[in-house]
């Protein structure tokens, strides 16, 4: 019981401080700001949480759990490609409805001094590939989004690994023509939140994102393939 009350408390004041962070950004938001919201004294915020800092790494982490979590899903019901489109669609209905996400986008963007690499433990489907382990010049695509920070960095790492596997899986057409398809698919990923930030309906996201793939799938896939990818939303899960 007491365990299951502090975990309770504990996502209350993650849910409670990415909502603030969401509206007012790491500087406007308050540690007494966020107790208050939670429900709970500062007493108690500071028992699961010694600082500001610390808060904001928990909601960024729950952030990427939440986005690969979804990702691995998606890429496990379909093809890699098709995660890819999923994903798109499941991102810009997670900035519409969940502080969480948008909090940390926003935290990233944010020039705080506090950001970290991401440290997650990821599904091998969409694990993230420490720059450390990439080879200086392997990969122009990968190296041409090398300095992405924040919550984008990790984003844009999910992005590349499902164009990695739909390289793998041969659904992408040869590098012959160079690797501007791709990287113009991590930018345009990357976008999408820029694009959705400040709030629109969800039917004109939906519309938009389906435009989009529409526009960038035949620069992706070889001649007369396009046609074998979904580029409107998934299906409503059942209940």
């Amino acid at each position: 019981m007491v365990q299951e009350r502090s975990e309770r408390t504990r996502g209350r004041l993650v849910e409670a401080g990415a909502a603030l962070f969401d509206r007012r950004g790491y500087a406007g938001a308050t540690l007494g700001e966020i107790a208050a919201a939670a429900g709970v004294t500062k007493g108690a915020l500071y028992f699961h949480f010694a600082s500001k800092e610390e808060l904001a790494r928990a909601v960024s982490a729950q952030a990427e759990r939440s986005l690969r979590s979804a990702c691995a899903e998606l890429r496990a019901a379909s093809s890699p490609l098709q995660g890819l489109i999923d994903a798109g669609y499941w991102l810009v209905e997670a900035l519409g409805t969940d502080p969480v996400i948008r909090a940390a986008f926003r935290l990233g963007r944010e020039d705080g001094g506090w950001q970290v690499a991401p440290t997650t433990a990821a599904p091998a489907t969409v694990a993230p590939v420490p720059a450390t382990a990439r080879p200086a010049a392997a990969d122009p695509g990968q190296q041409a989004f090398a300095d992405i920070r924040g919550f984008h960095s990790v984003w844009a790492g999910v992005v590349r690994d499902l164009l990695a596997g739909a390289r793998r899986a041969g659904e992408l057409r040869d590098r012959s023509g160079g690797l501007g398809p791709e990287t113009l698919v991590v930018a345009a990923a990357c976008g999408l939140e820029v694009v959705f930030a400040d709030g629109c309906p969800a039917g004109e996201r939906a519309r938009r994102v389906g435009a989009l793939w529409d526009w960038l799938l035949p620069c992706l896939v070889p001649p007369g393939r396009g046609g074998g990818y979904r580029t409107r939303p998934p299906a409503p899960q059942p209940a």
